[in-house]
């Protein structure tokens, strides 16, 4: 069949009338959106420093978040959160490369499988770039889980070291009435000059 000299005509008639018809009913849209909450997700990850170019970003910002208590606990507290973080971040990439890397792998074996097929039945190239803008999308849920469970991770880690920061941080109940004291009498003005903090404290 493959040679026989009416091939391209005997294909281009079912090609034509299958364009007409199945492409038509299918109607998926080629321009879609990009998903918001994928964007969102995106966004928290790069701010956070677990992806984009600059993947420090979040270490630099738990490092700032930390410089104003300069204790020997904070310090080792604040290397243990930026070692989590890098242990996040070496997990998201790992995973996102096994995810590229499956994605990639099963839309080249659909597109050679149309290709064989192709020979023996009409497949336009449109139809296998619908097919492979489907599997983008089967696999997009995949990837939106990863990014997910990613944000949850860091989420999950940042309130436990602000959270163990907010309970150091609690004054004595001494130090609270003084404080307090001191706010009540200066309603007017209530921010302490540079001499007020050092007798405050």
């Amino acid at each position: 069949f493959n040679c026989h000299r009416m091939k391209p005509a005997l294909f281009n008639v079912p090609a034509e009338i299958k364009q007409k018809t199945v492409l038509s009913l299918r109607n998926v849209d080629d321009d879609q959106p990009p998903d918001p909450q994928l964007m969102r997700l995106d966004n928290m990850l790069i701010a956070e420093g677990v992806a984009g170019p600059d993947k420090g970003g979040g270490a630099a910002a738990a490092q700032n978040a930390s410089a104003a208590a300069a204790t020997q606990e904070n310090a080792i507290e604040h290397s243990d959160y930026r070692a989590k973080l890098a242990q996040i971040r070496q997990i998201y990439s790992q995973e996102l490369e096994k995810y590229e890397q499956a994605c990639s792998e099963f839309t080249t074996h659909v597109m050679n499988l149309l290709r064989e097929q192709s020979r023996t039945r009409p497949i336009t190239p449109k139809e296998i770039e619908r097919m492979v803008q489907i599997i983008h999308r089967k696999f997009s849920s995949i990837q939106m889980q990863l990014k997910q469970s990613t944000c949850e991770a860091v989420m999950i880690l940042r309130s436990r070291f602000l959270d163990a920061r907010r309970k150091r941080r609690n004054f004595s109940k001494q130090a609270s009435e003084i404080l307090n004291e001191y706010f009540y009498s200066h309603l007017s003005n209530p921010y302490p000059s540079e001499e007020a903090k050092e007798e405050l404290a």
